[in-house]
């Protein structure tokens, strides 16, 4: 038998084994897992105000009916639409059902968006700690009153919270979630908490409510408002 073979039979093997020795060996899965944020979103911070938004028709049908949701959106207080900023915050806590916790790129597609690119984003938020983000770069064509149609482009910046570990990547959050059931015996009830900033560059004030912006600026302001918001429900973030 050819030797390469024979070696990889045997690497299967000791794999398999293992794994079935440390499932073997491992402590029972705790069922009630520890949240990693506080599910809440103050109503002011910065120089915004948030507004209590409820949640769709839609995210109720397709949220198993234990998740936790908050929902604001933040403007710029006391400004103008000339001058204002305006963002869509949401806070998604799992429930017993795993399916609370989703890559968002299945939402977005099933809304209109197409996503025209996506990066992982590091903010500090404070001298020596620093958050990942993923951030994705959206596009859609949108009716407009008067008939007339044109193309709204977006920032969707948005990360995962477990119980100690936060990461910008679904896979990742796969992984930690099989690992440290096994390994560590805990299981993550995780949060995704989300940002939706439209980018206005080029639309009139009159017909966005805020200020003209360019991609660029709208994700820098995203991310500033990540820096200011997160330590306000992450745990590991709060000062």
């Amino acid at each position: 038998m050819n030797p390469g073979v024979v070696l990889r039979s045997m690497v299967v093997v000791v794999v398999a084994l293992g794994a079935v020795l440390l499932c073997r060996f491992s402590p029972p899965i705790q069922q009630d897992g520890e949240s990693g944020i506080v599910l809440r979103l103050p109503a002011g911070v910065g120089h915004f105000i948030g507004r209590e938004v409820a949640p769709s028709e839609k995210e109720k049908e397709y949220l198993p009916g234990d998740t936790g949701i908050v929902k604001r959106l933040y403007y710029t207080a006391g400004a103008e639409a000339a001058q204002r900023d305006v963002l869509d915050v949401t806070l998604i806590l799992a429930g017993a059902e795993r399916r609370s916790i989703h890559r968002p790129e299945v939402c977005l597609t099933g809304q209109g968006w197409t996503i025209l690119d996506a990066s992982t984003v590091p903010i500090e938020i404070r001298p020596g700690l620093e958050l990942k983000v993923r951030d994705l770069f959206l596009q859609k064509v949108v009716h407009l009153a008067d008939g007339e149609t044109r193309t709204q482009q977006a920032h969707y910046v948005y990360w995962f919270v477990g119980t100690d570990v936060t990461t910008p990547s679904n896979f990742e959050r796969i992984w930690w979630t099989t690992w440290d059931s096994v390994a560590r015996n805990v299981n993550h009830r995780w949060a995704y908490p989300s940002l939706l900033a439209l980018v206005t560059e080029g639309l009139p004030s009159s017909e966005t409510g805020q200020r003209e912006r360019s991609s660029e600026e709208t994700l820098a302001m995203a991310c500033e408002m990540v820096k200011i918001l997160a330590p306000t429900f992450q745990k590991n973030l709060i000062p």
